[in-house]
Order: structure tokens, then sequence, then C-alpha cells
């Protein structure tokens, strides 16, 4: 296909338009880091310089998080922007956000290419730049986060999937693309099998034909299952899903109601929950109206996955793909409409948009194709041009308002951001000893050992005795960190009051009845965005603590 010079310098400006939503300040907003963004970032860095993840295992095949699992392909990627950009938080969001900009690049590529627009490639333009704003699709490539690099695996695999319909040879390479998918993120362990058992049958009659490219392709993606059936016996491969399920005869007995009374009670209660997850996904007031109801890192406040005035061109997208649903491309996308809630729909928690970000792309096309059609009525070039402008601007302005303005001064401690701060503070007092306070905050040992690049040769030599023969298999969250001066776990009064050193915790870890019981000196105290309090600082004085208490137990 021939591209004229003004596609080309279209593309150019939606990737640059693209890059600069995603990479602009991604450093300092969100402000702060979560706990899986210090993990995957010190993680990365110690595989820089030792081979070797952050307990000394070399080059796990899933890396161990507090209590629970990570996908490795993410973390690998990360060596690279930490060796080029070193230990910062602009490093550690890198491949998310490149990862947000590639998947504009594949669905504008994959649409012009689109059957029924070859020679009008306005789907594709709409199509790309519906994605580039899209609140579900910003805010995810602007956080560490494995689902950003899943959904571009996975849609870059639908777009060679949909190429092998003409070009048979692109199967096997779209079926080895589906395969490392599920290296990148949970969801797509389960929705990757499913699309391919659903490709394979809708288009049967064109992919056996050649047999042989078909069964290469099948081999192919068995060999990226490898490593997932080599750590399968160890529970690792499916600890996420077993802590996030409704399945457990706990979670039946708590919220089964009338149901625990029925024979087939738990099954009923098992499809009463599947079904009432799935459907959620589908609901208008979900997607278009109210704000996402993830809370903390993981939403916007105030701004729902899409913008309510894209529930027109939604409606008259479905309408589209009702007309359409004989063209291959409109087949593989009510497939993934179909299939893409289902992982999600396995978990408890009511709408979590991070476990469905390729459905959400599915109804960002659907979108797309309704917008196409809406904008086609207007005969006037010039008055398209002027419609589709207006809007654009006007959802950027309410996203400018979400993320950049409300999400940085209402959520910044949902993101570790006083720790950060903290650690300025701290890095002025190295003659000093501190014990943070981590019970409410797990990364904060990690994080502190990425800033200070602390030696992963010496984190290895003491965590690493904690997971010797049971690295997939035995999991505690209450890890200690001792990074430099600094020691990451919780306070234990009794010990720590009578010892010369600096206290840090938030208000719940440090009362004023605290204060006053162990005789400690208030030092500083670290501010969030938005000015409120959250760490506080204080110095003990053992001689006074402890000589009171020697002096009462004598007596």
């Amino acid at each position: 296909m021939k591209y004229n010079l003004k596609l080309i310098v279209i593309f150019i400006v939606i990737i640059v338009f693209s890059a600069i939503l995603r990479f602009y300040q991604i450093g300092s907003i969100p402000p702060g880091l979560t706990i899986d963004e210090s993990s995957q970032g010190y993680n990365a860095f110690s595989l820089l310089n030792t081979g070797k993840d952050r307990y000394g295992q070399p080059f796990p095949i899933l890396f161990r998080l507090f209590d629970s699992i990570q996908v490795p392909l993410y973390t690998y990627l990360t060596i690279a922007p930490i060796y080029f950009f070193g230990n910062s938080i602009f490093s550690i969001r890198f491949i998310s956000a490149l990862s947000g900009v590639i998947l504009i690049g594949i669905t504008f590529l994959l649409f012009i290419n689109f059957e029924k627009n070859r020679k009008n490639n306005s789907l594709a333009i709409i199509s790309a730049l519906m994605v580039a704003i899209s609140p579900w699709a910003v805010f995810y490539s602007r956080i560490c986060t494995e689902a950003s690099l899943g959904v571009t695996l996975f849609i870059l695999s639908i777009m060679f999937f949909y190429f092998s319909l003409r070009h048979r040879r692109l199967f096997p390479i779209a079926t080895f693309i589906l395969g490392l998918s599920t290296h990148a993120y949970y969801s797509e362990r389960i929705i990757s099998i499913l699309f391919l058992i659903g490709f394979i049958w809708l288009f049967r009659k064109t992919i056996f034909l050649q047999r042989r490219i078909f069964i290469l392709g099948i081999v192919l993606f068995i060999i990226t299952q490898i490593p997932h059936l080599w750590v399968a016996n160890s529970g690792a491969f499916t600890r996420r899903i077993i802590q996030v399920n409704y399945f457990s005869e706990q979670f039946f007995q708590e919220n089964s109601g009338n149901l625990r009374n029925i024979p087939l009670g738990r099954l009923l209660f098992i499809v009463r929950e599947f079904v009432s997850q799935y459907l959620a996904y589908f609901s208008p007031k979900n997607l278009f109206f109210d704000p996402d109801p993830q809370q903390g890192v993981r939403s916007m406040p105030d701004l729902s996955v899409f913008y309510s005035w894209v529930i027109i061109p939604f409606l008259f997208g479905l309408r589209s793909l009702i007309l359409n649903r004989s063209l291959s491309f409109v087949k593989i996308l009510i497939l993934l409409l179909v299939i893409g809630p289902f992982a999600a729909s396995l978990t408890r928690d009511p709408f979590a948009t991070i476990r469905v970000l390729g459905f959400l792309w599915g109804i960002t096309i659907t979108i797309a194709f309704g917008l196409n059609y809406l904008l086609g009525i207007f005969s006037s070039f010039k008055l398209k041009l002027l419609t589709f402008t207006v809007v654009v601007l006007l959802s950027l302005i309410q996203l400018y308002l979400a993320y950049f303005v409300l999400l940085k001064y209402e959520r910044s401690h949902n993101y570790g951001y006083s720790y950060v701060e903290l650690l300025k503070q701290i890095e002025l007092m190295r003659d000093k000893h501190f014990v943070v306070d981590s019970s409410r905050e797990p990364a904060a040992g990690i994080m502190f050992a990425f800033f200070k690049k602390y030696d992963p040769n010496k984190l290895q030599k003491d965590l690493g005795p904690l997971v010797v023969g049971r690295y997939y298999s035995s999991f505690d969250p209450n890890e200690i960190y001792i990074v430099d001066n600094i020691e990451a776990r919780p306070i234990f009064w009794k010990e720590d009051a009578c010892k010369k050193q600096i206290l840090v915790g938030d208000l719940l870890a440090i009362s004023d009845n605290q204060v006053k019981e162990h005789k400690l000196s208030f030092l500083f105290d670290i501010k969030d965005t938005a000015g409120d309090v959250v760490l506080k600082a204080y110095e003990t004085d053992p001689d006074i603590k402890c000589n009171l208490n020697t002096k009462i137990l004598v007596e």
C-alpha cells in the first residue's frame, strides 16, 4: 500500500502528540512511586548490576513482590532505561509510556489497512486520536504497570492475526507475540487462549489452507508457555488469581447469603458473581459517567474511563459493527469485546479497569467507528475538522483538570510521595540513624534502596536467606529493609525508644500519646502535595526514657 506524504505527516503529528501526553512530567505526575513501581525499578537495577533480583534469584521467571508475584517482561525491559537514564521515576515508567505510544502507532497502521477504508484514512486517524486521548489509555501509560505492556503486545498480535488472513505466513508471528503477551500481564494469560481459539474457529476455512503454517504457529505459542509450566507446580503461576478470586469457601460463606442453604448454592454463587462482574464492564454508567471506582493508584479523580460525550458515537459505533459484521476485522473486534472482560470477571473486584485494557481498546475502536460515521454526515471538510477539534480540546481540558491538577494534589499519598520527600530530608542528616515505619507502606524500604542506588549485593545478602528453597512457594509481606542509615520496618517501641535514633511514621504509627509516653522530641514533618502532614519525625532520648524505666523497675 502506498502512503502519501500528507498521511505520513498526520501520523507523525499524532505520535508526537501522544508522546507529549504520556511523557510530559512523567517523573513527577503521579508524584512518588507505588509498591509495584518500586519493586520493578530496583529489580531492574539489581539485574543490570548482578544478573539477579533483590533476593539473589538469577533471572527469575516470575518476580516476588512481598506477598504476591510480578510477571517478568516489564522488569527485564526496564533494565534498558535504568542503564541509560539512571535510577529515576522516569526510568521506571518509561516502558509503560513507550508502550502507550506504540499502541497508538499499531492502531493507526491497522486501520489504514482496514478492508473497508483503504481509500479513506479518516478511520485510522480518528481511531489513533481516540486511543491517544482516552482517559484509560493516558492514565495507564503514565504509571509503571505491566498491563500497559500487555495490552500493546496483545493488540500487536491482533494486528498480525488480521494481516495473516491475507498473508498467512504472518500467522506464526501473531501467535508468538500473543504468547509473549502472557508474560506481560495476568489477564493476557486467560484472554490470549480464548482469543486464539475464537480466531481459529472464526477463520478456520482460511487458516487451514496452509496447515504447516498453522501448526508452526500453534507450536510457537506453546513454546512461549513453557516458562509458565515450569513454575506451575510451585503455585506462583496461579497465586495472583487465588488472591483475588471468589471461589474460596471462606468468601462463599461471608458473601453468599441465603445461597448457603441451597444444595447447589456454591455453584449458583459463582455463576451469579461471574455474570454480575462480567456485565459491569458493559455498563454505560461505569464506562462513561461515574468516576473509575478503583480508588488510589488506579484511577483519576472525577473522571470516568471514557469522556461522557463519547457515549453517542459509541452507540453509532455499535450500529456500524452490526451492519459490517461480515468484515473480517469487525468479527475480530466483536470477539475481543466478548472475551475482553472474562479474566477480570473471575475476580471479586468490581470493574477493575487495569485487568481489561484490551477490552477498553475495543470499546475505543467502537467509538471511533461511530465518530467516523457521524463526521461523515457533514459534507464540509472544514466543519468536520472544526467539530472534531472542539470536542478533542474540550476532552483535553477535562483530562488536564482531572489528571494534572486533581490527581497531583489529591492522590499524592497513594503514590508514596511523602517517602520520596522524606529521603531528601534523610540525605541531609546522614550522621543520624532512622527507623521508618513501613506498616502501611511496605514499599518504603525498596523505594529508598532504589533512589540511593543501594548495592544489590548487600540487599541480596539480607533478603536472600528469607527465600532460600521457597522463592515461589512461601511469601511474607513483612520484610525488613536496612539501607545505609535507614531501617524500614514496623516500630518496636520497647527496643526502639531506648536507642539514640530518629523514628519516622504516619499519624497512626506515632500518636501524641506515644510521643509523651516515650519522651520523643519532634524534629520535622513531611507534607503531601496538598499541604497536609503525612509523616512526622521524632528523636528518641534513651537517657531519659530508659533511665526512667529502670528507676520504675527498681522501685
